[in-house]
């Protein structure tokens, strides 16, 4: 036990010197291996290095192992065969043999201690059984007095080990020694160790072997290969030797080791200044120009060419040649320029010089001459221009850019010749031709004009005016239109539209609806019909409107009839000369509720048109010898309500739906016209056709309805005007009843109304005449009890075959229905996966429909054209993919299963569920005979055999079996069950907990039920605060899928990481970018996935890393991000099950949202519950960390700074903003204007640049925000004197009548003269313009000839009621009492007599003394008082000030008080 407890001290000891050891040398390493608590038992992790160490508990028990997994066993610490010891103290018990003692019996028992040995042999040794007795140390013999030496006298050298003997001493010499005494060194080199001529040096105990040049090894025993390091460079051939190599080198190297390049340059191969370039073993000669060869000893001449033109002389030099152009009329290099004579400019005006050999001459442009072109011939001299017209040269260049002909640049190739500036009213080239301004005729609407010199007069037509008759008179302006007409002006004349007659008031009429209409007063029109009153001369009229179904110039013609059973009325309309569309149209209303009738047949068997009721559609027909047109118009036109329709046949068939106004025409074929000869379009049936015509008709079918408002050929045909002998089934009038109401059909089918009566379509399984039977329901397989039943076939079926019947199971699979012919099954139906499959012998097709939901559905298996459908819609088998199917007599029909249980295996089974009224085409197969309905004697076929089946469609007692667990309630559903479990258990039997039902998340999560627990799925925000999570190998699957959600704006950082071993998992960002590296236990090979798109923009993405599967490949990792994939690897890739047993970092340096995070399927989360942990066993654990995120994502409030200027628009973008600027604002704050100028807004105007926006100046003319709208002066201006204004571009022009002028046509023509036609008035003063006289009137005066005093009371200057009276250039107010001013605009002061200033004076003298003696003494009294009230509190001035106010109820002043 002593030995126990000293081990735990000393384990205790070694355990704090390795802790304090580590962690002092391991204080900076991370330390996260104790974050997944590998120790056991209460044990404490101490991170030490790359490992841990656990302290184990001693109490109440003692652990111990590497993670304090093992009870302590004292026994197995002491070498002790028979220990006893209890696992988990330190105590043992250890029973020992004899002569031995001692915790663990190691300690041998000394028998000499009790000293046995007496005598002259008193030393006693012990021995292993026994003792013996000796002679003291140091002596021997018989009687003990030799001396003897010992091991007390150091007898051993060179450090050997001196033992004690019984006899003596003994001495166990070192390594390297021997003697008796160890005295003498052993010779490790006597042996010749040293190989290969090496010289040996013997040590202690060692020896060492000095090798010669060319080999080592311990023993020399190695010969170097001095060639194995490659000392030969650049390719050179190495041979070994002793102590040495040799290097052959290649062409171009040279040296030891092959190391020098042989620089061919050196012996400058190259002349003439050539560079030389040196290569491996050989150079090349960079030639200076004008030399060649190997060399550049070559000399290049360059006259070999004859560069030297002109038969100028080449003179050879060096890299260049010179000519000599002496004598031969040319210069330049190559004597290739001739000298020319005309670079000197001689000839002027623009002419063109030509070179000659030592001449030139001078090619002068028309209107110029002399030996340079030197002089301008004036083409004005004779005086060319007429009528008054100027005279221009075009050579002379003032006049370009003034005059208008003159426009352009000038230019001496059109400056020959004159140009005429003719006077007004004259034209041509030389101003000899008189305008005629009539010519492009201005007056409008109709008015002749009549040229003037320089005008025109318009002479207008009736109804209009202006100087270009462009003015329609308005009749209407005189408001000839009475009683609120509204008036419609027309050309020289008025129409006056009257208004709507109100009740009880007459309408008016009349030209100027003046005249109140009469005509309706009598109420003339009948049977609703519109009356509308007129006048005819002075006669007061009216019209009827009527209403449809009647005619009549009262409405009193009735023009409805009906058709109570099918029969036909023939109406013959005369033969028409004139055969056109109208003269065959025919025009009807009708209602009927039949889906098939014939309307109307016109024509004979050859030659006709008929209109027809096909299936609720319109069909018309025309049909004329071989030539057929047809028309279907779609709809429900059986829908009972009215419907009008016109047909006509000419060259083409129309028709034309009239409610709707839709016309439909067929044409036939080009070149090809229907014809109708004459006489045969005389015959009209209504209603039907005789016997002789029904193959012309679709139908066959008479018409059974009403019809009114039957036209053929613009003739109205009335039904009293019907022969008798075709009017038995044939009313006056339309009178209907309704049959079909919400019951009619017991709401088992749809009623169809017959016109006369009605019929019901009952849905199925119903049938009766309302439809109020059901087909009884039959229950196959209750309780799990096989039956079925067999029919057999009396009577063939083939063609087009149908199987059908209701259905309702739950049951997925199951043969349902079988026809067998002797033992062959050559048509089966049954159930699969819950869908309708369909075997024709051994062919099989799935339908697409689930039917297996426990509704009832009807089934229909049917072959029509070579195919077999699925409920009408879907294919199964198309025509060739199956054989021929025939129904012969002596058939078997098997419902439900077949006779022997095993025989319906392939087909899934026996049935389960419930069928009801099966029918093979419309035979219907009875279960028993009793059930047989004979209602409308249906064909059947009766039960052969039926087995185990049940009448209506009865459900299995489900809840029998008590599935419902955890307290849930059972409740039968049709041979099902269903369960109403408690609040927290679901499923199918309440087996499933719920575990979100208890609310175990805190807020801002959502939990999520597992099938063994919950998740709490929340998104957090991070800001650097890392989070460690461990599964403590709770993951059951291997781990194949890492997935992660964030939402970050950092470049770079860590999402999730963990390592174990060799094996590591990182993920991460790299310059914005997603980065992933794997590294499993059982490879050195890191894989590294890198993103495409960067994902360090603030929006969500979703980043997985999945492992794939293939059968014929091996499993590979794929990124993905956002569901596009980023990378993959393309070796076998292991699972990350490491994740199991290592600590999980997430969002180290990471700041963001994070939103799932999921390894191997199993959520990291990031919130912790509020009431106990999650109790899946896959989960991971959250522990460690130093700050909890923040739930819910959210980014620094940027917006919140108001970071956008000019009322820009803050976008919070996670962590970042953007700015959306407002209208002429920009950059990232929207603190830069934007120049919207430089886009040049402005169309006709100067853009000016604001502070966000911009202005446009516009040109005279234009205006809008851009400049870009002309102005129409003419809308602001008015020309006067009946002048006609016409906008132009920026301006206006008035176009005046003769007599007139100026601007605004203000001025007569010709114009006045001051002092001979005008005289100013009122000292104006007249003054002469080109336009005529300008009176410049006196202030106050103004008028054309000052004649108007201007009236300056007109702006009401005058203010308080005063009178203005007008003045020559000023005004005066006359002021009511109480006011003065030149407005008037001032109260007026009372005013008092005046008094002599020595009245006043005087006693303002004497009362200013007296108020100095009063302020004196107040002086003085306040003087007083300031003594008496020292300690006092006295009220301020403004206290006493403000106790003057109004405010007594407000505040007081308080009284004097002694201060305490």
């Amino acid at each position: 036990m002593e030995l126990g407890r000293s081990y735990f001290r000393r384990s205790r000891a070694v355990l704090l010197t390795m802790m304090m050891f580590k962690w002092g040398l391991f204080s900076t390493a991370k330390a996260d291996i104790c974050l997944s608590s590998p120790c056991q038992n209460g044990g404490t992790c101490i991170e030490a290095m790359a490992d841990y160490t656990c302290v184990c508990p001693k109490e109440p028990l003692i652990y111990v192992g590497k993670d304090c997994e093992l009870l302590y066993d004292a026994c197995a610490h002491v070498n002790c065969h028979n220990c006893i010891s209890t696992l988990g103290i330190d105590n043992y018990f250890c029973p020992c043999q004899e002569d031995f003692g001692g915790p663990d019996c190691t300690h041998k028992l000394d028998k000499c201690k009790s000293n046995p040995c007496t005598g002259i042999k008193n030393r006693c040794v012990d021995a292993l059984n026994g003792y013996s007795c000796h002679c003291p140390s140091g002596y021997s013999g018989e009687d003990c007095q030799t001396h003897v030496m010992d091991c007390l006298d150091n007898p051993c050298f060179n450090n050997a080990t001196c033992i004690q003997t019984s006899h003596g001493y003994k001495c166990k010499c070192g390594r390297g020694f021997q003697g008796n005494y160890c005295e003498h060194d052993t010779d490790e080199c006597l042996s010749q160790p040293c190989q290969n001529g090496a010289i040996c040096l013997d040590g202690i105990d060692v020896y060492h072997c000095f090798c010669v040049p060319g080999f080592q090894g311990y023993n020399c025993e190695i010969d170097i290969n001095e060639c194995a390091s490659q000392p030969c460079k650049n390719n050179g051939k190495c041979t070994n030797g002793k102590d040495r190599y040799i290097c052959e080198c290649l062409i171009g190297f040279t040296g030891m080791n092959c190391e020098v390049e042989i620089n061919e340059c050196e012996e400058t191969p190259c002349q003439n200044g050539a560079t030389c370039h040196d290569y491996v073993g050989l150079y090349t000669c960079e030639c200076v120009p004008g030399f060649e060869g190997i060399s550049c000893e070559v000399d290049i001449n360059e006259c070999i060419s004859v560069p030297c033109l002109n038969n100028g002389s080449c003179i050879d030099l060096v890299n260049r040649f010179e000519c000599d152009c002496s004598g031969t009329g040319f210069a330049g290099p190559i004597c290739e320029e001739e000298i020319l004579e005309c670079v000197s400019e001689p000839c002027q005006h623009g002419a063109t010089c030509h070179e000659g050999i030592n001449q030139y001459a001078c090619q002068c442009w028309p209107g110029y001459e002399g030996k340079n072109c030197e002089k301008d011939v004036d083409e004005c001299e004779a005086q060319p221009c007429e009528n008054g017209g100027k005279c221009f040269q075009r050579s002379d260049q003032r006049h370009y850019g003034v005059l208008d002909q003159l426009s352009t640049s000038f230019s001496y190739e059109y400056a020959a010749g004159f140009l005429c500036k003719c006077l007004s009213g004259f034209t041509g080239q030389n101003c000899s031709i008189n305008i005629d301004e009539c010519e492009l005729a201005p007056c409008l609407n109709g008015g002749s004009c009549e040229d003037l010199i320089n005008a025109y007069q318009c002479f207008c037509s009736p109804g209009f005016t202006g100087f270009i008759c462009e003015v329609n008179i308005d009749e209407c302006e005189s408001a000839p239109c009475q009683n609120g007409a509204l008036c419609e002006d027309v050309i020289n004349d008025y129409a006056c539209h009257c208004n709507v007659s109100v009740p009880d008031q007459l309408p008016w009429g009349g030209r100027n609806c003046d005249i109140a209409l009469t005509g309706c007063v009598d109420e003339p029109c009948n049977n609703g019909g519109m009356c509308e009153p007129f006048l005819r001369g002075d006669k007061h009229l009216f019209r009827c409107r009527c209403p449809s179904g009647f005619s009549g110039d009262n409405c009193s013609i009735p023009t409805t009839f009906s058709f109570s059973k099918a029969a036909y009325v023939v109406v013959e309309i005369p033969y028409n000369k004139t055969y056109n569309n109208e003269a065959t149209t025919v025009l009807l209303r009708f209602r009927t509720t039949l889906q098939d009738a014939v309307l109307f047949f016109r024509g004979n068997a050859q030659h006709f048109f008929t209109l027809e009721m096909n299936g609720g559609n319109l069909l018309a027909t025309a049909e004329s010898g071989d030539l057929k047109l047809v028309v279907e118009l779609h709809g429900t036109f059986n829908n009972g309500l009215w419907h009008a329709v016109s047909v006509s046949v000419d060259d083409m068939l129309v028709v034309t739906l009239l409610d709707k106004n839709y016309t439909y025409i067929q044409q036939t074929d080009q070149g090809q016209h229907l014809f109708f000869p004459p006489h045969c379009l005389e015959k009209v049936y209504i209603g039907g056709v005789p016997q002789d015509y029904l193959k012309k008709t679709k139908t066959w079918t008479g018409f059974v309805g009403c019809m009114e408002d039957f036209v053929i050929s613009s003739q109205l045909i009335l039904p009293h005007n019907f022969s008798q002998e075709n009017v038995t089934y044939i009313q006056l009038g339309c009178e209907k009843p309704e049959w079909c109401h919400l019951d009619s059909c017991s709401h088992q089918g749809k009623c169809v109304d017959l016109w006369t009566e009605y019929k019901c379509d009952c849905h199925r399984p119903f049938y009766g005449n309302i439809c109020s039977y059901e087909y009884p329901s039959w229950t196959f397989n209750h309780e799990h009890n096989r039956s079925f039943a067999a029919f057999p076939i009396t009577q063939s079926h083939s063609g087009n075959i149908s199987v059908s019947f209701l259905l309702r199971t739950l049951k997925t699979s199951g043969l349902i229905l079988q026809l067998k012919r002797g033992n062959q099954a050559y048509l089966s139906v049954f159930l699969r996966r819950g869908t309708i499959n369909v075997a024709v012998y051994s062919s099989i097709r799935e339908s697409s429909t689930f039917i297996t939901d426990g509704e009832k559905m009807l089934i229909t298996i049917n072959v029509h054209g070579g195919f077999l459908y699925f409920n009408h819609t879907e294919i199964l088998f198309r025509p060739g993919t199956f054989p021929e199917l025939e129904v012969q007599a002596g058939d078997v029909v098997y419902l439900g299963g077949l006779p022997e249980e095993g025989d319906a295996t392939p087909w899934g089974g026996h049935f389960k569920g419930c069928l009801q009224d099966v029918r093979l085409d419309d035979t219907q197969l009875y279960m028993s005979l009793n059930k047989i309905i004979k209602i409308h004697e249906q064909p059947s076929y009766l039960a052969d055999i039926s087995h185990n089946l049940l009448e209506h469609c009865v459900s299995d007692e489900a809840c029998k079996g008590k599935p419902c667990l955890n307290g849930g309630e059972c409740m039968i559903k049709w041979n099902d069950f269903i369960c109403s479990c408690p609040l927290n258990y679901t499923g199918k039997t309440c087996d499933i907990r719920v575990w979100c039902a208890s609310n175990p998340c805190v807020m801002g999560s959502q939990c999520v039920d597992l099938p063994d627990g919950y998740e709490c799925l929340a998104n957090a925000t991070f800001e650097n605060n890392a989070l460690k999570y461990s599964a403590s190998g709770s993951l059951s699957a291997p781990v194949k899928l890492v997935s992660v959600k964030f939402r970050t704006r950092i470049e770079n950082g860590t999402l999730l990481r963990t390592s174990n071993g060799l094996g590591f998992f990182y993920m991460g960002f790299l310059n914005s970018f997603m980065l992933v590296k794997i590294r499993n236990n059982k490879s050195q090979e890191v894989l590294a996935f890198n993103s495409e798109v960067e994902v360090s923009d603030g929006e969500w993405h979703h980043v997985e890393l999945r492992k794939t599967c293939s059968l014929y490949a091996f499993s590979h990792w794929n990124l993905t991000v956002d569901g596009q994939v980023a990378g993959s690897n393309q070796t076998f890739a292991a699972n990350l099950d490491f994740f199991n047993h290592s600590t999980v970092w997430l969002a180290e340096n990471f700041t963001g949202c994070l939103g799932e995070v999921r390894i191997g399927g199993v959520y990291l989360p990031l919130v912790e519950g509020i009431h106990e942990e999650a109790p899946q066993f896959s989960q991971f654990f959250h522990y460690g960390s130093r700050k909890k995120p923040q739930i819910g994502c959210s980014g620094a409030p940027l917006c919140l700074l108001h970071p956008c200027l000019n009322n820009g628009s803050c976008q919070d973008l996670f962590n970042h903003y953007r700015c959306d600027c407002a209208p002429g604002w920009q950059a990232e704050n929207c603190q830069d204007d934007v120049n919207e100028c430089i886009s040049g807004p402005c169309i006709h105007g100067t853009c000016r640049n604001l502070p966000g926006e911009y202005l446009c100046q516009c040109a005279q003319g234009y205006r809008g925000r851009h400049c870009d709208e002309d102005v129409d002066e003419c809308q602001e201006l008015r020309c006067e004197n009946a002048g006609s204004c016409v906008n132009t571009v920026g301006g206006y022009t008035c176009i005046c009548p003769p007599a007139y002028s100026g601007p605004l046509c203000q001025w007569g023509f010709p114009p006045l003269q001051c002092g001979v036609d005008v005289q100013c008035t009122n000292g104006g003063v007249c003054m002469d313009g080109p336009w005529g006289f300008n009176c410049t009137c006196r202030l106050g005066y103004t008028g054309e000839r000052c004649e108007i005093d201007i009236d300056e009371c007109e702006s009401n200057p005058c203010l308080n009621g005063a009178t203005c009276m007008d003045k020559q250039n000023h005004y005066l107010c006359e002021c009511l009492p109480g006011f003065s001013g030149d407005n008037c605009e001032a109260p007026r002061l009372q005013q008092t007599e005046s008094i002599p200033w020595l009245i006043v004076a005087i006693p303002l003298m004497c009362f200013a003394a007296l108020l100095a003696m009063v302020g004196l003494g107040c002086m003085m009294l306040t003087a007083r008082r300031k003594r008496q009230s020292e300690g006092t509190y006295s009220p301020s001035q403004q206290e006493v000030a403000g106790a003057r106010l109004e405010m007594s109820s407000v505040l007081k002043v308080p009284p004097e008080e002694r201060l305490i």
